[in-house]
């Protein structure tokens, strides 16, 4: 396999010699590559998760006492990774202020970043998919990523005509879509197809226009949950398991949530756990499962009442956040937490929003030179904003975020000043 530090099947033949005079700091540096590009490969092939420390010394033929002189643990080793991949090129990207000269350069350089994850798909499967799966210091890595290309994307705009004062919560949007397709297709080992999507994305990512006014809703949408023990009193077994998961997640972690903890908050038993799902992941992915139905459940009356298309998919994505805010420890758990449970429960994401993307078939009609990559990329910029409102303000106020979601949504099929009209309402 091909990693950034070598093919993986030769990295054992990259051992120094014994009495070799090199210094001890290239020694180290030749080990930790080696442990590297093994990490790369186990965890493309495994997953984090399944990744062992004996994995990596067999492959890079680093000893175990040499591999503990230099990391504590995995985690730690993941890490180092990630950071010797992307840790330079953030830099630049913080350092580059003229980085983005015009849409010509802009679009080259597009195209080149699509193009190197396509040249080395374990290693950018290793800082997009497995990231989270590596705790929090890995995911705010990977925060850190996005918050680097979101501000190269800022500095595209605001230089390409037409474009600039686009409001960060787009530009971060627009980012998302792009990286849910780079994202489904890593996931999926698909990165090769990454160049012949490259140019829908691209046109995609010049289709959403600045909006003529500010993003913000009528009044202030604040929704107050019922107590959680309440919701709890009134639904069958499996799904207070499920809810009490969802709760024990948002406050611990994925990684940190146990089953006990889980039959602890539902006032149940291991058994009864048991009797419903397998382990933990299984049940992770059976929470995502069900809040999407239950959400689907609320979206899809409101989406056949409304008047035209337009109006359906705000009446869709209002009760979408209405439930979230209601149900807020699966708001929380399907904006947030779910990217630390793994490719399973990611799979579920791409079946939510590939449904979700049938709603958007009828714009094309209205616009039908409108890009064919906007649905899918539509699904990737809600989600990034979801996760960026979520965190910063918890779910009980996303219907605040519903102008911002609409508009992203509509603007690609019916032009700025029509979408914006239908996102403030």
């Amino acid at each position: 396999m091909k990693t950034p530090w070598g093919e993986s099947e030769e990295l054992r033949d990259r051992r120094l010699r014994p009495g070799s005079k090199l210094s001890r700091a290239a020694t180290e540096r030749n080990q930790r590559e080696r442990l590297f590009g093994a990490l790369t490969t186990v965890v493309a092939e495994r997953g984090y998760e399944a990744a062992t420390v004996a994995d990596l010394v067999e492959l890079s033929g680093v000893s175990r006492s040499s591999f503990y002189r230099h990391f504590d643990d995995k985690q730690e080793c993941f890490v180092a990774a990630v950071d010797a991949l992307i840790g330079p090129a953030l830099e630049r990207l913080a350092a580059d202020e003229g980085g983005v000269a015009d849409e010509g350069r802009a679009r080259e350089g597009f195209f080149g970043l699509l193009g190197l994850v396509a040249a080395q798909p374990a290693a950018a499967k290793m800082c997009l998919v497995e990231i989270h799966a590596a705790g929090p210091e890995a995911a705010a890595l990977h925060d850190a990523i996005f918050d680097g290309l979101a501000g190269l994307a800022g500095r595209m705009f605001a230089r390409i005509p037409g474009r600039e004062g686009m409001p960060e919560e787009l530009v971060r949007g627009i980012v998302g879509g792009v990286h849910k397709a780079v994202y489904k297709r890593l996931l999926r080992g698909e990165a090769e197809a990454l160049p012949e999507v490259a140019a829908g994305l691209w046109d995609w990512v010049l289709c959403v226009p600045p909006p003529p006014g500010p993003l913000r809703p009528a009044r202030r949408k604040w929704l107050r949950p019922r107590p959680f023990e309440e919701r709890q009193e009134s639904s069958a077994p499996p799904d207070r398991l499920l809810r009490a998961l969802a709760a024990v997640v948002t406050e611990r972690g994925y990684q940190q949530t146990t089953v006990a903890d889980v039959v602890e908050r539902a006032h149940t038993s291991q058994r009864t756990f048991y009797k419903s799902f397998r382990d933990k992941e299984a049940a992770m992915v059976a929470a995502l499962d069900a809040s999407s139905a239950q959400m689907m459940a609320a979206a899809l009356p409101a989406f056949r009442r409304a008047g035209g298309w337009a109006e359906s998919v705000r009446a869709t994505q209002e009760a979408m956040f209405r439930f979230a805010a209601l149900e807020p420890e699966y708001g929380r758990l399907g904006a947030v937490e779910m990217y630390a449970a793994g490719p399973p429960a990611l799979e579920q994401r791409e079946m939510v929003t590939e449904g979700m993307e049938g709603l958007l078939a009828a714009g094309f009609e209205l616009a039908p030179e409108t890009p064919t990559m906007a649905p899918e990329a539509i699904g990737g910029a809600l989600y990034a904003m979801l996760y960026d409102f979520v965190k910063a303000h918890g779910p009980e106020r996303l219907p605040e975020l519903l102008p911002a979601a609409v508009y992203i949504t509509l603007s690609p099929f019916l032009g700025a000043e029509e979408a914006y009209a239908v996102a403030v309402g």
